[in-house]
């Protein structure tokens, strides 16, 4: 649910182990009408993207994130991957602020 209108953009993407998704998209859809606000490309060619991704705007209202993985060609049953997204909320302008990663 968003309470104050922002922009949200993604400002890093970390991944670990055995890179087996070759796209990752976020897509962020209005939770009323079911219509995509935007969407995020994060993965490509197995590789994160590098820096900020163009801000979005939200208005009030709740929404659905949904996350899209298509994973590389051959996959075994053993492999992991793991992926974390940082979001960026601003309020004031749809200028991005690079963030460095929360360790911990």
């Amino acid at each position: 649910m968003v309470n104050t209108p922002g922009w949200i953009y993604v400002t890093n993407v970390t991944i670990s182990g055995t890179p087996i998704i070759e796209q990752l998209t976020i897509v962020i859809q209005n939770a009323y009408t079911g219509q995509p606000v935007c969407s995020f490309t994060v993965i490509t060619n197995a590789k994160p993207i590098q820096g900020t991704t163009n801000s979005c705007a939200l208005s009030t209202g709740p929404y659905f994130v949904s996350v899209i993985a298509q994973p590389i060609s051959s996959l075994s049953t053993r492999e992991t991957e793991t992926v974390t997204l940082y979001f960026g909320y601003n309020v004031v302008s749809n200028a991005t602020v690079p963030l460095p990663p929360i360790s911990g």
